[in-house]
């Protein structure tokens, strides 16, 4: 018989139930926001209660407060929600060992496209009423900060790859992939233009090669 102090006896992952519990933890979070964003698309902000998140949600209003917050705390995770939802992280990676400036490119319009198709509710929702309602406004500004940041990772490894317009600074370059492949641009596109989502994500893709890297390298 094996004593448990012994040192040939088996190890009992001690993180193991930690990890599990984590994990449905983490489950919780995410339905709770994916139910925040839908009572948000269908009734709006003011308008919807902790109480019917909850319900949406399947679990109690206790458990919203101790898995997000309040309804600000839950609107302050929408952006969360929205990287999740597009896989944003995943094609971010891609970024520091992508080694073709055209691919490049196309990232921002790949992250723009998936978060409008996928996340367009939010957006319409969080932009449309960020004005009326100061909840709001700070999901929009994350948002930006978070877009400007994924336009200048993709700018910073053009000029690595020496592919940038040399007329161009990665400052002028970073600001001009962050609006080409702004959301709002997009929506634009959409609703004024008539555009599809493949002619949106072309679109972005091929108008920020040719703003701003090399003409033998956009015209390849």
């Amino acid at each position: 018989m094996v004593k448990r102090n012994s040192p040939d006896a088996p190890e009992v992952p001690s993180t193991g139930l930690r990890g599990r519990r984590a994990i449905q933890a983490e489950q919780t979070r995410v339905e709770i926001l994916r139910a925040a964003r839908r009572q948000f698309a269908r009734n709006g902000y003011a308008a919807t209660s902790v109480k019917e998140i909850a319900t949406e949600a399947g679990v109690s209003v206790q458990t919203v407060y101790d898995s997000v917050g309040s309804k600000a705390d839950l609107v302050r995770r929408l952006n969360d929600l929205i990287d999740i939802e597009a896989q944003v992280g995943e094609i971010a990676m891609t970024v520091p060992t992508t080694t073709d400036a055209l691919a490049l490119v196309r990232i921002p319009a790949m992250i723009t496209r998936r978060i409008v198709e996928r996340c367009g509710d939010i957006l319409r929702t969080c932009v449309d009423g960020a004005r009326a309602e100061p909840d709001l406004a700070p999901v929009v500004d994350e948002g930006g900060r978070r877009h400007r940041a994924g336009a200048r990772a993709v700018t910073e490894r053009l000029a690595a790859l020496g592919a940038l317009d040399g007329g161009l600074s990665v400052e002028d370059a970073t600001v001009s992939i962050a609006t080409l492949a702004d959301h709002r641009v997009a929506l634009v596109l959409l609703d004024d233009h008539g555009y599809t989502l493949d002619a949106v994500e072309e679109w972005i893709a091929t108008t920020t090669a040719r703003a701003v890297l090399r003409r033998d390298v956009s015209s390849a």
